[in-house]
């Protein structure tokens, strides 16, 4: 099987030749990635820099595919927001008002699409390619350096004006990158109890989250990301649609089992990020193991909950391979 054929395989619940496999890092803390863009959000970069940006991602993205050679190629956003000049930070509730709709062509979100246009090109076609695409719950927090929660307790119309400003960007972003690459890795902030409250999340922002994966729906390997530790409130994402769904099942209260029940579709993990970069070949083995075990070879791709360090050491990368292609 390709990769493309093994993923679509697990999509459906069909059989495969071998386990599907997954991982993905940032690359903020290489050395050739522009510190003009280490920000979670800034105004618009130059030229020059959105260039050097374009040329070294889709250069390390590439590198990365062709050594780890993943089933499921994750693609990171790591070009931070675009925000209007003269807007540095979210202080105060006006503050909200001042965000402006961002082309999905242009600037930031267009130098991500020009990447992903180049990353295309130099991965063969047998290898799905997705995007990841941070929701308006991660993007409204860092803008007001983590005190979304507050703001929105003092001001909610004027906060969640502002969050359906960012809502519509990353939904017309999104569905212009599906014309460039096979899907959207959809990572959802907000849905644990580590972030938000329960009754905040599911009023102001499972909504939005709803319809941002209806308004891509038709991505044939669209991923689902609940991102959270501790207690998740996965069942009020359950009837979303995505292909598959992804989630620190080792560091969460919501097993992989118990996950994979609750969707009813291909889940993604098995493989605890926090602990990976410390495992020895053996533990790798063992956990994989066992997540195969506990929901079977059919519907499953292995890989870790969430991102691992960028410095992780590449023979632990590639022992999750080498199990994968005994599996």
């Amino acid at each position: 099987m390709t990769s493309r054929e093994r993923i679509e395989q697990a999509i459906v619940g069909g059989a495969v030749d071998r386990l599907p496999y997954c991982f993905w890092y940032h690359f903020r803390t290489e050395a050739w990635f522009p510190q003009a863009l280490h920000a979670e959000y800034r105004a618009p970069a130059s030229e020059t820099v959105l260039q050097h940006y374009i040329e070294g991602m889709s250069h390390a993205t590439y590198e990365f595919w062709r050594r780890y050679q993943p089933d499921l190629l994750k693609v990171m956003h790591d070009i931070p927001y675009e925000t209007p000049d003269g807007l540095s930070c979210v202080r105060h509730a006006d503050d909200w008002a001042k965000l402006t709709p961002l082309p999905p062509d242009r600037g930031h979100f267009g130098a991500q699409i020009e990447m992903l246009r180049r990353l295309r090109a130099m991965v063969p076609h047998d290898t799905p390619i997705i995007e990841t695409v941070f929701n308006a719950f991660y993007y409204a927090n860092k803008l007001c350096e983590g005190k979304l929660l507050e703001h929105l307790a003092l001001a909610p119309d004027a906060v969640m004006a502002g969050v359906r400003t960012i809502q519509a960007n990353l939904q017309l972003y999104a569905r212009y990158a599906l014309t460039v690459c096979d899907g959207i890795y959809y990572a959802v902030n907000g849905v644990g109890a580590d972030a938000a409250p329960r009754a905040v999340y599911a009023e102001h922002f499972a909504p939005i989250d709803h319809a941002l994966l209806e308004s891509i729906a038709e991505g044939r390997y669209n991923v689902l990301h609940l991102h959270g530790y501790g207690e998740l409130y996965a069942d009020l994402l359950a009837d979303a649609p995505a292909a598959i769904v992804c989630w620190s099942d080792r560091s969460t209260t919501l097993s992989l089992a118990e996950g994979k029940r609750l969707f009813d579709r291909c889940v993604m993990g098995g493989l605890n990020e926090r602990e990976l970069p410390t495992m020895c070949r053996e533990r790798v083995f063992q956990q994989a193991q066992d997540a195969r075990d506990s929901v079977g070879r059919q519907g499953f791709i292995l890989a870790p909950g969430c991102s691992v360090p960028t410095d992780i050491s590449p023979e632990v990368l590639l022992t999750i391979r080498e199990f994968a292609l005994s599996a």
